[in-house]
C-alpha cells in the first residue's frame, strides 16, 4: 500500500509503530470521483479517513442555514476522527472535491486494532486535541486582523504547498475568511490590481507569493 504521503503528517508519524502497524493493517483504500460524499452532516460515524491523493471539503453549516467551509484536507490529513472516538453523529459533512484516493479505516475495524492495542483511543483523542489547538490558534489569529491580512492567509492555506492555484468558489473562500461574498469580491479586485492574483471562476492563481506573504505578516 501507499502511504508516502502519510508520512509528513506529525500525529501518524509520531505514533507508535506497533499501532500504526495495527491501524493500517484494517485500513481500505477508496478512490472516489468529484463530488462524491464521504459522509453528511448528522449522519452515524463511518470510521477514520486520511487523503492519500486529492482533496476533501469539510462543510458545516451556519445559525441562519447557510452552507460553510470549515476546513480544506490534503494528502497526509486524517479526518473524521471526532465521531469515530464519541460515535455521535457527524459534526459537518464531507465530500471529494476533484477525484480522490483516500485510506478508510471504518468504525469496526478500528474497533479490532483498538482491541489489540488500546492505546489507539489515546491516539485518537491526540488527532482531536490537535485539531482543536488549531481551530483555536485560527480563530485566535483572526482576531483583530484586518480583511486583508485574513484573505491573504486564507488564500496561503488554500494553495498546494503555499504555490500556484487556489481551487475554490468564493462563496467559499469567504466563509474562511469570514465575510460578505461581496466584501470579498472587493478585495479579491484589489489584489488584482496590486498584481497578487487573477481571479477566475472557480480559481484563483498567485501572481505574487511573495507579496501575498508580506500581506499575511502586516
Amino acid at each position: 500500500m501507499d502511504i508516502e504521503a502519510l508520512a509528513a503528517d506529525p500525529w501518524f508519524e509520531t505514533m507508535a509503530e506497533e499501532r500504526r502497524e495495527a491501524l493500517l493493517r484494517e485500513t481500505r483504500v477508496e478512490l472516489l470521483a468529484a463530488g462524491a460524499r464521504i459522509y453528511g452532516l448528522g449522519d452515524p460515524p463511518n470510521g477514520l479517513w486520511a487523503v492519500l491523493e486529492g482533496q476533501v471539503r469539510l462543510k458545516g453549516l451556519s445559525v441562519n442555514g447557510a452552507e460553510l467551509l470549515a476546513l480544506i484536507v490534503r494528502p497526509g490529513t486524517w479526518f473524521g476522527e471526532l465521531s469515530t472516538l464519541d460515535g455521535l453523529p457527524r459534526p459537518h459533512e464531507a465530500t471529494a472535491f476533484g477525484s480522490a484516493r483516500l485510506l478508510h479505516v471504518p468504525m469496526p475495524a478500528f474497533a479490532r486494532a483498538a482491541a489489540l492495542k488500546p492505546e489507539l483511543y489515546r491516539d485518537l483523542g491526540l488527532l482531536v486535541c490537535a485539531h482543536q489547538r488549531t481551530a483555536l490558534r485560527f480563530i485566535a489569529n483572526s482576531i483583530g486582523q484586518s480583511i486583508r491580512v485574513r484573505l491573504a492567509l486564507a488564500l496561503l492555506r488554500a494553495s498546494v504547498a503555499g504555490n500556484g492555484s487556489v481551487i475554490i468558489r468564493q462563496d467559499e473562500l469567504a466563509a474562511i475568511v469570514g465575510i460578505a461574498r461581496q466584501t470579498l469580491n472587493r478585495h479579491l479586485k484589489t489584489f488584482e490590481r496590486e498584481g497578487i492574483v487573477a481571479v477566475a471562476y472557480a480559481r484563483i492563481r498567485i501572481l505574487d507569493l511573495a507579496g501575498l506573504r508580506g500581506i499575511a505578516t502586516e
